[in-house]
């Protein structure tokens, strides 16, 4: 028997019963051994250990930043200031979701407009569960605070603002008939922990008990270094367009409206163009086109389709790229000069595009986008769903029809015809989840930028794709940087 376990059971001989603190204190021996001993006491049955669970309450990220002030309090105050608000003016999709669940808004015609007890929510500082994370952020709420405001915790977390886990604590320790048995029958002798040189060579473990080891007892978890979950994923598509015959290429985050929006038939009044849908930069606030021919070439295409004005200063405008189907412009460009036999040339990029629009379970502001183009001759329609579907072949999905899991449709987007989307459908949430737009870009295009041939072309959102492989709840978990989720995430699916 180790000494450390003799000094227990004989503390707790007379005594019966005893805390963890009382035998720390009682026999000199370090929290940590006493823990070590106890556990190892149990699993011999010489005592019995309650256990208690306690409850850890912790903010998470999301949780931190609404400690000054919750979405709908923002939300309230702002109504206040305009009296009403047209819903599709509005952006703040959180504030205004739990404004109308608070009863703090009516909403009529598509206005919202502040009640009596929103107007008074719009003055006053106090708010129950913004005074919630406020105690929980400063660490001072006791078991009686958290049982008095349980029911505001609960909402808390549903809102994924606070974090509940338990924690498993030893409570009284007692020593059994079969512990009493031990220290009468037993020794404090500790026995051999470790050989050494000197016994070796003396021998004098011959006559030594040998200390017994644990594999079961239990030790600090240990998080192996892992991928993001992003980078992981990412990895694995290129591996995937690869193993299809592609090349990676790639291109600017930073970008002209020219080859966003021009060079791919967008005309220059078009609604995605608005502060609302794209990040417009003020450093720079313009990226010059060198290439003129190149210009008045696509300056041409949008005189001749859609016969408007077309202002080569909006074409300089420079912007957070909204889709990376501008990487495939370029390359249609670059390689508009290549000899026929050197076609077709098949290019994948995978990149961050960045959208101006209202964050929720599916979408978000900044987003992975992966996107292909096929450059060739007698490239059909036919050839671009038979592509598309062997990659989420690949990916896992079943494609085919019979399955009515997945699914292609007619789609418009301004830079192919025809065009198409697919779509699987979501058990979990029942719902369509968009997985790709694609179509053969049209010729107005092909032709401004240089070349005679089809250009099969596609695109779409990667954090969309993990919704089926991580079995996520919204796509903004994979952006919160919380270490714990990072640590123990599910395994991707793939």
């Amino acid at each position: 028997m180790h000494e450390y376990q003799f000094k227990i059971l004989e503390f707790l001989k007379d005594r019966g019963e005893s805390s963890v603190d009382e035998i720390v204190e009682a026999t000199g021996i370090a929290l940590d051994a006493a823990r070590w001993a106890i556990e190892t006491l149990a699993e011999q049955k010489a005592i019995e250990v309650s256990k208690e669970r306690e409850k850890i309450l912790s903010l998470t990220e999301e949780g931190k930043g609404y400690v000054n002030e919750m979405p709908e309090e923002t939300f309230v105050k702002q109504l206040a200031k305009h009296g009403t608000a047209k819903l599709s003016e509005i952006k703040d999709s959180i504030g205004l979701m739990w404004a109308k669940r608070n009863g703090w808004i009516n909403i009529e015609n598509g206005v919202a407009k502040l009640t009596a007890e929103g107007v008074r929510h719009s003055k006053s500082a106090e708010y129950p569960l913004r005074q919630v994370l406020e105690r929980l952020d400063s660490s001072s709420a006791d078991d009686e605070y958290v049982g008095k405001h349980e029911g505001e915790i609960v909402l808390l977390e549903k809102r994924n603002l606070v974090k509940v886990s338990e924690r498993s604590s030893m409570g009284a320790v007692r020593i059994t008939s079969a512990g009493k048995r031990m220290l009468e029958e037993g020794t404090n002798e500790e026995g051999i922990n470790q050989l050494t040189k000197e016994m070796l060579l003396s021998g004098s473990w011959k006559n030594k008990k040998f200390k017994s080891y644990n594999i079961n007892a239990p030790t600090e978890e240990v998080y192996a270094a892992r991928l993001h979950p992003m980078r992981e994923f990412n990895n694995h598509l290129r591996s995937l367009w690869v193993s299809m015959g592609f090349t990676e290429v790639s291109g600017p985050i930073i970008e002209s409206a020219f080859w966003d929006f021009d060079a791919l038939f967008s005309p220059q009044d078009h609604p995605t163009r608005e502060m609302q849908d794209t990040f417009f930069l003020s450093n720079p606030n313009e990226i010059s086109v060198e290439d003129l021919p190149l210009l008045k070439r696509v300056k041409k295409m949008h005189l001749s389709s859609w016969g408007d004005v077309w202002r080569e200063e909006v074409a300089k405008q420079a912007l957070l790229r909204t889709h990376s189907t501008s990487v495939s412009a370029h390359y249609i460009y670059k390689f508009s000069k290549l000899l026929s036999e050197e076609y077709p040339v098949k290019l994948f990029s995978l990149g961050k595009v960045f959208r101006n629009e209202s964050v929720d379970y599916k979408h978000l502001a900044e987003l992975t986008q992966y996107d292909g183009i096929i450059i060739g001759d007698k490239l059909s329609f036919s050839n671009l769903v038979d592509t598309l579907r062997r990659f989420y072949d690949l990916l896992g999905f079943d494609t085919n029809p019979r399955n009515k899991k997945f699914k292609f449709k007619p789609s418009y987007f301004p830079f192919v015809e025809p065009g198409l989307e697919a779509l699987y459908y979501d058990e979990e949430k029942q719902d369509w989840i968009e997985l790709v737009g694609g179509g053969i870009i049209r010729k107005e295009i092909t032709k401004a930028l240089g070349t005679k041939k089809t250009v099969l072309a596609w695109g779409g959102g990667v954090e969309r794709l993990l919704f089926h492989f991580m079995n996520l709840d919204s796509l903004t978990t994979l952006y919160k940087n919380e270490v714990q989720w990072l640590r123990k995430r599910p395994k991707i699916d793939i």
